[in-house]
């Protein structure tokens, strides 16, 4: 199942016709696989079956990107940026959490 769909990812191009809708399903598709063999390089678990939504962010963004970059190469690097933002966040999100404990006594 794809992370986001062709509607979250028109929004972020600001296109709201069906004319796209193909090359953008495509480009999801890649997104997706650049974000689980990305995920994959940190050593991240497979990403879990109710996505979450820095996964949705980062394939939408990614996948506009994909779009983008075949019209406006130049143009399309802050959706590679925002994507890789989505996806760091959700990376590392457990290593920079501190678990705290309390340290008991019998007395």
């Amino acid at each position: 199942m794809a992370y986001s769909t062709a509607a979250l990812v028109k929004e972020i191009l600001q296109i709201d016709v069906t004319t796209y809708d193909t090359e953008i399903t495509g480009c999801i598709t890649s997104a997706d696989a650049l974000i689980d063999s990305l995920l994959k390089q940190k050593g991240a678990e497979a990403v879990p079956e109710s996505t979450p939504q820095n996964i949705i962010d980062s394939s939408k963004y990614f996948a506009a990107w994909l779009f983008r970059r075949r019209r406006d190469p130049a143009g399309a690097e802050v959706y590679w940026e925002e994507g890789n933002r989505f996806l760091e966040a959700y990376a590392t999100a457990d290593e920079d959490t501190e678990f705290p404990f309390k340290v008991c006594s019998d007395s």
